[in-house]
């Protein structure tokens, strides 16, 4: 983590939020060319961009991903890829068959 670095600036991170429907009302920032993930400033939440292009997210989350998210009290920001596609693979999958996710089913 500490030795992957920001490549943004802040207009692609406020062009990124366009295109991805993120609120400007959020505040986001551009770490910095020369700042890792784990380097963001107190009460931000650091984003890796690409995780919302590669799983195609957008922004407002579903009900079930809420769920989720507040049952285990974390932020999109501390879940890892693989273990939110698993989140994802399971609501699509419970979609496909007819049924609403739940978080009960899920756990």
């Amino acid at each position: 983590m500490g030795l992957s670095y920001s490549h943004l600036t802040q207009e692609e991170v406020e062009t990124f939020c366009e295109e991805w429907g993120i609120n400007s009302s959020f505040n986001p920032v551009a770490l910095g060319l020369d700042k890792s993930i784990d380097q963001s400033p107190p009460r931000f939440i650091a984003l890796y961009c690409r995780h919302l292009g590669f799983f195609n997210l957008l922004h407002p989350f579903t009900i079930f991903v809420h769920n989720v998210l507040e049952y285990y009290r974390i932020s999109l920001g501390q879940i890892h890829p693989h273990g939110f596609s698993r989140v994802l693979h399971f609501e699509v999958l419970c979609r496909a068959l007819g049924y609403d996710p739940s978080l009960l089913i899920f756990r």
